[in-house]
């Protein structure tokens, strides 16, 4: 459990030094600032300490951290001896990640390495996009390790790879270059076959749905909540033009009682439209705040199936991004409002999460198989 306690807390002792460049006031130079002042905080070394330390942590593990290594294991051990033809005539699905592990393959025979390289894509951009706000940085990182993405990270590989490549097409949703989006959501989708759901980023960022359209959301909420059966069991028929047959034969409707993290969403929400004063909400932020309208009506199909959940990683990984951005927004009546809730959270999250990775540590069952956590050597 040391290493997520250390991924945890450790980033808190670079919360007040900053390390930028800035070729207008430095003249290229790189500068070193320590101390408690806003500028200081707003460019702080929180964010980068965290993901390099998240680096190191999932190149070192060893292959019983995380569900699926072992298969992965297999796959690596298995792609190396074929050829890339092969690989493009016999796997339909998830084709760029088996021709990724092929390339791999022919530099290196070590699987640890492998899953350094992996750790790497899929870090470093999201480190990258991360850290471009990193006002309330310590809140960010603690969202970021009680969302069900975190522990993706560990296990599905494929899948993690497409939720950053969901992350790199929402940069070019932001700067409006539509066809590199497009090609971004492609590249998702020959990674893992539920990267489709990254086709609806772009729309979710440039749809208005500002506190005035509540009349038309929360009925959507309801209604897709009531007929959630009906409604997932339509459209599975559609998502058999993106799976394979192994893949739809999986979405058979059964109770999972994933009901936590719904509610958790909608909370979120509720808090995303009273918080804020709108007039000061910038594009990226209205944006922000409508995938998380989506991630509440994608969760309300997670109660009957887990595929559902697994969609909806594409729009849950932004929720750490978005929750800080509302609290440089605050209503001026609602400031000490918001005071109470940052600190709440951070108290509630960094104790949920302390608990259940505690609870995973002691039993050895946990989510996809995180914790606890073993390093390669032993």
């Amino acid at each position: 459990m040391l290493p997520y306690v250390l991924l945890m807390f450790v980033p808190l002792l670079f919360s007040f030094i900053s390390f930028r460049s800035s070729f207008t006031e430095y003249n290229g130079k790189w500068s070193v600032s320590l101390g408690k002042k806003r500028e200081i905080l707003e460019h702080s070394c929180l964010i980068p300490v965290f993901f390099m330390i998240l680096i190191v942590i999932m190149a070192l593990r060893d292959i019983s951290v995380g569900n699926d290594l072992r298969n992965y294991r297999s796959y690596f051990d298995f792609y190396s001896s074929v050829t890339p033809q092969y690989i493009i005539e016999k796997e339909r699905v998830d084709t760029l990640y088996w021709l990724l592990t092929w390339l791999i393959a022919q530099i290196t025979d070590s699987y640890q390495v492998f899953l350094t390289i992996v750790a790497l894509m899929i870090l470093l951009p999201m480190a990258i996009i991360y850290a471009q706000d990193r006002r309330h940085g310590f809140l960010k990182i603690v969202l970021f390790m009680n969302m069900s993405t975190f522990v993706m990270l560990f296990s599905g590989l494929r899948q993690a790879i497409a939720m950053t490549l969901g992350l790199i097409a929402f940069e070019c949703a932001k700067k409006k270059h539509f066809w590199r989006f497009l090609l971004v959501a492609l590249i998702g989708m020959g990674f893992h076959h539920t990267a489709f759901m990254i086709l609806a980023i772009y729309p979710l960022y440039h749809v208005t749905f500002k506190r005035k359209h509540l009349w038309l959301v929360i009925p959507s909420i309801i209604l897709v909540f009531i007929f959630n059966k009906p409604i997932f069991g339509w459209a599975t028929e559609l998502m058999n033009y993106f799976l394979s047959d192994k893949y739809s034969a999986m979405a058979k409707i059964e109770e999972t009682g994933a009901y936590t993290m719904l509610i958790l969403f909608i909370i979120f929400a509720v808090f995303a439209y009273i918080i804020p004063d709108e007039k000061q909400m910038d594009r990226e932020t209205l944006g922000l705040r409508n995938i998380l309208v989506a991630a509440v009506l994608l969760q309300c199909f997670a109660p009957i199936h887990m595929l559902a959940m697994r969609m909806n990683y594409y729009f849950i990984i932004f929720i750490p991004i978005l929750i800080p951005k509302l609290l440089t927004v605050v209503k001026p009546n609602l400031k000490d409002v918001a005071g109470i809730a940052k600190a709440v959270m951070i108290g509630f999250f960094v104790m949920y999460y302390l608990t259940t990775a505690y609870r995973g540590c002691q039993t050895g069952h946990s989510a996809l198989g995180t914790y606890p956590y073993v390093p390669f050597w032993q």
